[in-house]
């Protein structure tokens, strides 16, 4: 019996379960994927995100990746450039963009560390309910052919914006807004100078 399982291991899942575990909490935390593995999106860490990273000890891990800390700002609005440099709170940079496979690694070994215990390549089949909560979850290793089950006081759907938990349990979905933008993020070896 667990206090809390987590479903979702990447950066959202991975925090909350080192985040309890450091308060004590018995947590199991679970992902499909297999790790490290990279995703396509979320690779710009900045406002409130590197100094957290900091006060928790993991920002000099990624920076020791050859991820750089980012402090200066360039906004270009139509031939008006406006440059921000050295943009730092308290000595921490104002972001950093580490890749999804290293972000995410550092994050599950912190919560493992912790004391969380981990499960990749955990496919959650079912929960397992009790009136109206759930009270754990049903499923398998990608290589296993028997499904196990576990249970706890709490489990928390980190699963992403398709996420199979909310789907099972029929959560609503609220304040939707379809994409009004679009971000390209692109990695440079080496000094970028202006053109």
């Amino acid at each position: 019996m667990f206090d809390v399982i987590i479903v979702g291991a990447r950066c959202a899942g991975a925090t909350t379960a080192m985040l309890l575990a450091l308060r004590g909490h018995r947590v199991l935390f679970v992902d499909r994927s297999k790790f490290p593995s990279d995703i396509p999106h979320g690779f710009f860490i900045h406002r409130g995100g590197p100094a957290r990273l900091h006060r928790w000890g993991l920002l000099d891990r990624i920076l020791a990746t050859g991820c750089p800390a980012v402090d200066t700002i360039l906004w270009d609005l139509t031939g008006f450039p406006l440059i921000g440099r050295g943009v730092a709170i308290d000595g921490v940079a104002f972001g950093c963009g580490p890749r999804r496979k290293v972000l995410d690694q550092i994050l599950i070994e912190a919560a493992v560390e912790a004391g969380a215990e981990f499960r990749p390549q955990f496919i959650m089949e079912d929960v397992l309910t009790e009136h109206d909560r759930v009270t754990g979850v049903r499923g398998r290793q990608t290589s296993g052919s028997f499904s196990v089950t576990e249970r706890a006081r709490l489990v928390i759907g980190a699963d992403g914006r398709n996420s199979k938990l909310a789907r099972i349990v029929g959560a609503a979905s609220y304040e939707t807004v379809p994409p009004l933008a679009c971000w390209y993020f692109t990695f440079w070896s080496g000094k970028f100078e202006r053109c």
